[in-house]
């Protein structure tokens, strides 16, 4: 359970996040211009020429005060206001108020004093006992801050002054963080801007227990540094495996247009607990470590450089100390890419490594790449080409294999001249050929290099047909009926593609996967294991539509089959592949369903069934209901369910099961919990059963700061 100290910590890190901005400058005081009654019963009295107004709205240039009663006295340029007193000033951003039970403005120096104050800059809220300074710069005596707006348990700062101005406060004198109203834990005395948006953008507790692990506490942290980079550290405990701490941060743009976004974190651990295997079978040492690293970055309206770092120590660092990531990505990926766009072209640089000692990664050190994008070249020709430069490598793990390399030159050239009918069919010829070039090979058959020339021939064609009916149902919000037809049917001859394999190291090598491979010989990926190929594949898409309410039209059913025939057949091909069938039915928008199927036309056997149904009620509940079926590798089941039972609270639910191994892999259990919109808690509690290495209990509370 989580305590009250956890949640001054918070505050502590969300106070010290405030960034450091300088004072800003004294404004010079304006010439004084005539007081405009907007609203109130005025009174004058001629002796001592002073004005009162009840119930009064009174302006001032760029100021607006607004009182139970304002006395102004043009001899001495005096406005006293009391009673509700409530100042606006129009900013170059927005406008700012200041609320007070009584406040002196003296026109000719731009000073005020004023009692009871209040005032603040979204989403920052700033309240003390008295005020003194200027328009541009008020320093409010005895003072809190609050973040969001003031409440039991939202982060309070207490602090002997605050210098505020109209979108910028800094914190002066002593001062504490605490929450409930409660500050005990003492700062330094850090400068802030109120409009800082993202100041407490990242402040996460998580608190539970594993069987795996013991009790469980972690705490991750963003000290913002600037508008564009945060930085902290995760720190976790578990009490049957020992502390993990690492640095990690995050940054963006300093212009907030969101083209430069990345992060990184990291966490080291000497683990004395029961620790298991890797995936090779070896011992996991006690010394764990990982670290990640993300970005994205649009250098220009050309240029992107992107990259996606993981190192772990050992196979199971992320899977046994932050399983909801490994979830994610189970196999880390380590890369930097750089893609210059023009208008009909791509450059790049990509390069991709292994920093990791416990799987094979095919290396790429770099490569160099061209792609021409399919370009008219007139009497209705297109051409499009790719040529690149690679290193390749890769070394198994363990000694488990023997280490294959190769420099590999690579050029593609393609050729097509669409025919059309009409809008209703299309039928486009194509040819291309592709050169590669092997050199410096290690772990061929047979040494030496190889250059390799392919061609293939083909075709594409398309027909799109549709269908209008006048069928309405309003029970079901159909309004018309359209159907699309579109069949299409694609060929491709590559002979003797699989020539010089015992020359080439199968690097680039075909892979399982549950999609169909794509036809065209410039669209291949695994280059070093081709296989000649001559292959009809017959195609069927349909889209039945109507019209929606809103806008435009929304698909009530689709359904897509697809076949190749195999003229030139690999050991164990049969003539026809295996149909490949997606269906999916949304007739209303409270309800979609969806099958995938993969299937031999000779005796029907399946070999894979995906299919999934979700049921909403709006924002109330939803429910998905789904399988996964494999043949020889998966058949599960899983059921969530999201419910929202009030404004507060939400209940999400999840069960897997694993028909092979009858028995249920995970369920949980989640409450979800938004505290007064400052704080979103979320309480789960897991069962596992079956070999894992999470254990079979599990119960957490994660305690995350709302961004606003």
């Amino acid at each position: 359970m989580l305590r009250r100290p956890s949640l001054a910590l918070a505050c502590l890190l969300a106070a010290t996040a405030l960034r450091a901005a300088p004072l800003p400058a004294e404004a010079p005081a304006a010439a004084p211009t005539e007081i405009v009654i907007l609203g109130g019963d005025t009174q004058l009295d001629p002796d001592t020429g002073e004005m009162t107004i009840a119930h009064a709205s009174v302006r001032d240039g760029d100021s607006l005060f607004q009182a139970d009663e304002i006395h102004y006295n043009k001899r001495s340029e005096t406005v006293v206001a009391i009673g509700h007193v409530a100042l606006t000033l129009t900013l170059p951003r927005g406008s700012g108020r200041i609320l007070a039970s009584s406040l002196v403005y003296h026109r000719k120096d731009g000073t005020l004093n004023a009692e009871k104050v209040r005032a603040g800059y979204h989403p920052w809220y700033v309240w003390g006992d008295s005020a003194d300074g200027t328009l541009s710069r008020i320093v409010i005596h005895h003072a809190q801050v609050t973040y969001n707006e003031p409440g039991k348990w939202h982060p309070i700062i207490k602090a002997d002054a605050i210098i505020y101005s109209p979108g910028h406060y800094v914190r002066l004198g002593n001062s504490k963080v605490g929450v409930a109203g409660v500050a005990m834990i003492p700062l330094w005395h850090p400068a802030a801007t109120l409009n800082a948006s993202g100041a407490l953008y990242y402040v996460t507790f998580d608190a539970g227990y594993r069987s795996s692990l013991g009790a469980i506490g972690n705490a991750y942290y963003r000290i913002p540094f600037s508008d564009s980079v945060r930085l902290g550290a995760n720190l976790s405990l578990f009490t049957s495996r020992g502390f993990m701490a690492g640095p990690a941060g995050e940054y963006q743009s300093a212009d907030g247009s969101g083209d430069l976004q990345g992060y990184f974190r990291s966490g080291w651990i000497y683990d004395y607990g029961h620790r298991g295997l890797d995936l090779l079978d070896r011992p996991v040492p006690h010394e764990r470590a990982y670290a990640e690293w993300r970005q994205q970055d649009q250098v220009t309206d050309s240029v992107t450089l992107n990259a996606d770092v993981n190192w772990w120590s050992d196979s199971e660092v992320v899977r046994d100390f932050r399983p909801k990531d490994f979830y994610n990505v189970q196999q880390p990926d380590n890369y930097l890419e750089s893609v210059y766009a023009a208008d009909n072209y791509l450059a790049s640089v990509f390069t991709r490594f292994n920093p990791n000692s416990y799987e094979p990664v095919q290396e790429r050190l770099p490569e160099l790449r061209f792609d021409q994008l399919p370009s008219a070249v007139g009497a209705g020709f297109y051409t499009r080409g790719e040529t690149s430069a690679v290193q390749l490598l890769e070394r198994p793990p363990a000694g488990e294999g023997p280490d294959l390399a190769s420099d590999r030159l690579d050029l593609f050239y393609g050729i097509e001249r669409p025919l059309t009918a009409g809008d209703w069919f299309s039928f486009t010829p194509v040819a291309g050929t592709r050169i590669d070039r092997y050199s410096d090979t290690t772990g061929a058959r047979n040494p030496g290099g190889y250059t390799r020339a392919l061609g293939e021939v083909g075709f594409d064609a398309q027909m799109i047909a549709s269908g209008v009916f006048d069928y309405n149902n309003p029970h079901w919000d159909i309004d018309g009926l359209r159907h699309l037809l579109e069949p299409h049917v694609n060929y491709r001859y590559i002979p003797e593609a699989d020539a010089g394999r015992n020359f080439i190291p199968a690097i680039d090598r075909q892979t399982f996967t549950t999609y169909l491979e794509p036809l065209d010989l410039g669209d291949v990926r695994y280059l070093d294991d081709l296989h000649a190929a001559n292959t009809l594949r017959l195609g069927l898409d349909n889209i039945l539509q109507t019209r929606d309410s809103e806008y435009g039209s929304r698909d009530l059913v689709a359904f897509d089959v697809d076949e190749d025939l195999l003229f030139k057949r690999q050991p164990g091909d049969k003539e026809f592949d295996q149909i490949h069938t997606d269906f999916d039915l949304t007739p209303a928008k409270w309800l979609d369903f969806d099958v995938a199927t993969i299937f031999a036309p000779q005796n029907f056997a399946i070999r894979e069934v995906e299919t999934g149904l979700t049921l909403r009620d709006g924002d109330k509940w939803t429910l998905h209901l789904g399988n996964d079926f494999l043949r020889q590798e998966n058949d599960a089941y899983v059921a969530e369910a999201v419910i929202r039972l009030n404004e507060m609270y939400r209940l999400h639910l999840l069960s897997e099961y694993d028909d092979r191994q009858h028995l249920f892999p995970q369920q949980s259990v989640a409450l979800e919990e938004n505290l007064v919109n400052t704080w979103a808690i979320r309480y789960v509690v897991t069962l596992s059963s079956g070999p894992n290495r999470e254990g079979h209990f599990g119960f957490a509370v994660q305690l995350d700061l709302v961004r606003f």
